[in-house]
């Protein structure tokens, strides 16, 4: 028995040797981008690979796994070592030759190979020529050194020990398959709560050095089960230009009417609200009472009140918030880093222009890829779950936003002006486990949901009364946003599948010592993806055209419209009224109002545009 469990660990140290020399063969490949890195850098990118190397090792050693523990049964020895010594030649060679065309798609497209490389392999004369010269001898020289050099390997190693195992009696199947079964932990990345994904890799704000770390294997099959390999389009109703005509014509061209901000390079606390809906605001329609302090905010700052969600998740409001994205049909683009980051991003476009920045979570950033966002957006400084004591971490995701706040606020009095500094709050996520006494009493889903909302309301409160005496509110813009609404599970029971006012309806307030429109409503119909535009040209800082899917509110002409995505379809605001068209049927599910026929051509053209610009990236 010991033989066997002492074969297993040597199987899986193979794999992990395998993927590290992997990354030594890509950062020798990119020399140049490799000694720009100070060598602390470098041999981090090792060091923090390691989760996804290990995941992928314990993938690939499953099967091998279980016809070890198979060859516990009399004259089952020989025949299961033949298949593994077989399993893994073939396995080898296919991450083999994923790694060396690796090397050549990141030369091109600057991102990791992934599924979408699949739509090319009908046409192999282009893969071949858009290699160039010399460069695909190279690359099947390093494929067939790798391959060679790991199947000699194994066959050494692996094949006397594999024809050496002892006879035991067959009751050792079990440990074995017990052994099997454990490989699932460290193919999930551990037993947190968040399984592992690409942004365990990332960790530092040097791209080059994140993307060395990300394992090539775990990233073209995660990517390939993740349906990225889609190339078509399914929602096509007009040709491109005509569809993207359709589109920019109802949007304006950021022309800056009105600026409600007193200085010039204001900071800027963008305070993200988990699942802040607007249902849960009297003056937006909402049930009374269940965010006074909000309420008592808004008294003398500027609310919005007619904004739209894009999505219906936490990354998709970011994406969109952030970075302009719309939602698209069963996808989250924040979860393909290959995809997320070729997005503009806020953040960046202010650091460029001088801000310092930084971004606030109580929870895990390895939720969704959100660190791996974070980090591409050159943010200064990022706080997740694991900078908190554990003392801190209370809730079932991490650090409650009591704890959030006395950290934004510690570090607001010394962070360099301007900033701009993104909270992520995380009280009102389920399970709505909120500390401290219940302000609303009920053990349903919709009154633990309010209760949430209502700790944090007092939370933001207390903090933005505090911060309204530091010196650096004289000079602040607050935004406080929510990431995407939640529909009430009682008061909401019985509205239509995915409609506007109930599921995507949300608040956005602005207040502030530089904000000069005090005490006022802004009822433009607006989305998600607008707000980076309009700071941008609050700001007076160029590149709002770059967020193609948004528009700079204040200005003239308005597009009276918002637009929003699901799992296989969209809704449409307008002045008129809302509806929602699902994919399947094929029509219209749910409308308020008056829908004009040209609203239905222009959701479905913007449908068409985003999902392309999607597939596109």
């Amino acid at each position: 028995m010991r033989a066997r469990l002492r074969l297993l660990l040597l199987y899986l140290a193979y794999w992990m040797v395998f993927f590290a020399v992997l990354r030594a063969v890509f950062l020798l490949f990119f020399h140049r981008l490799a000694g720009a890195l100070p060598p602390g850098t470098l041999l981090a990118t090792f060091r923090h690979g390691l989760p996804l190397d290990l995941s992928a090792s314990a993938y690939l050693a499953l099967i091998p796994f279980l016809l070890i523990a198979l060859s516990t049964f009399a004259g089952f020895t020989r025949f299961a070592a033949r298949l593994i010594l077989a399993y893994t030649a073939g396995a080898v060679a296919v991450v083999a030759l994923l790694a060396a065309a690796d090397l050549e798609i990141f030369r091109e497209w600057g991102r990791r190979i992934d599924a979408a490389v699949l739509q090319y392999l009908t046409h192999p004369r282009e893969i071949w020529a858009s290699a160039g010269g010399g460069a695909p001898w190279l690359l099947l020289g390093i494929f067939a050194l790798l391959t060679l050099t790991f199947v000699l390997l194994g066959w050494r190693i692996l094949r006397p020990r594999l024809l050496s195992l002892p006879s035991v009696h067959p009751i050792g199947v079990l440990p074995l398959l017990f052994a099997a079964a454990l490989l699932f932990v460290p193919a999930r990345g551990g037993i947190q709560q968040i399984p592992i994904n690409q942004s365990s890799a990332y960790f530092t704000a040097e791209p080059f050095a994140n993307q060395a770390a990300i394992n090539v294997g775990w990233n073209f099959f995660d990517s390939w089960i993740r349906g990225l390999n889609r190339h078509d389009n399914p929602y096509i109703v007009l040709s491109a230009d005509s569809a993207r005509t359709l589109v920019d014509a109802r949007t304006n061209a950021n022309l800056e009417a009105r600026r409600v901000l007193s200085v010039d390079r204001p900071n800027i606390l963008l305070i993200v609200w988990e699942s802040f809906t607007a249902r849960s605001v009297e003056r937006l329609g909402g049930l009374t009472g269940a965010t006074p302090e909000f309420a008592a905010l808004a008294d003398s700052g500027l609310l919005f009140t007619r904004l739209y969600a894009a999505g219906d998740r936490t990354e998709k409001g970011l994406a969109a918030l952030l970075s302009g994205a719309p939602t698209v049909p069963n996808a989250s683009i924040l979860t393909i880093p290959s995809k997320a980051r070729t997005l503009p991003m806020l953040s960046r476009d202010l650091r460029d222009a001088g801000y310092a920045t930084a971004f606030y979570y109580g929870g895990e950033l390895g939720f969704a890829n959100l660190k791996g966002f974070v980090l591409e957006g050159r943010f200064d400084r990022i706080v997740g779950k694991e900078d908190f004591p554990d003392s801190s971490r209370t809730s079932k995701w991490g650090a409650h936003d009591e704890a959030a706040a006395r950290r934004v606020e510690s570090d607001l009095q010394s962070m360099k002006t301007p900033f701009f500094a993104t909270w992520l709050t995380l009280s009102s996520h389920e399970p709505f486990d909120v500390p401290g006494a219940e302000r609303l009493v009920g053990a349903d889903g919709e009154t633990r949901f309010l209760n949430s909302l209502r700790y944090t309301d007092r939370v933001l409160g207390e903090f933005l009364r505090r911060g309204s005496r530091e010196a650096w509110w004289a000079n602040t813009l607050v935004i406080i946003v929510a990431d995407h609404s939640k529909k009430l599970e009682k008061t909401d029971a019985n509205v239509p599948y995915k409609s506007a006012g109930s599921w995507y309806h949300i608040p956005m307030l602005w207040t502030g010592g530089a904000l000069t429109a005090r005490g006022e409503h802004m009822d433009e119909i607006m989305s998600q993806t607008d707000l980076a535009p309009t700071l941008l040209a609050q700001l007076g800082i160029p590149g709002g055209e770059r967020y193609r899917f948004g528009r700079s509110v204040f200005s003239a002409p308005k597009r009276p419209w918002a637009y929003y995505g699901f799992d296989d379809g969209f809704g449409l605001v307008t002045p008129r009224g809302s509806f929602v068209w699902e994919h399947v049927p094929n029509r219209i599910t749910s409308q308020t109002g008056v829908v004009d026929p040209g609203d239905l051509r222009l959701g479905r053209a913007m449908l068409q545009v985003t999902f392309q610009d999607y597939l596109n990236r």
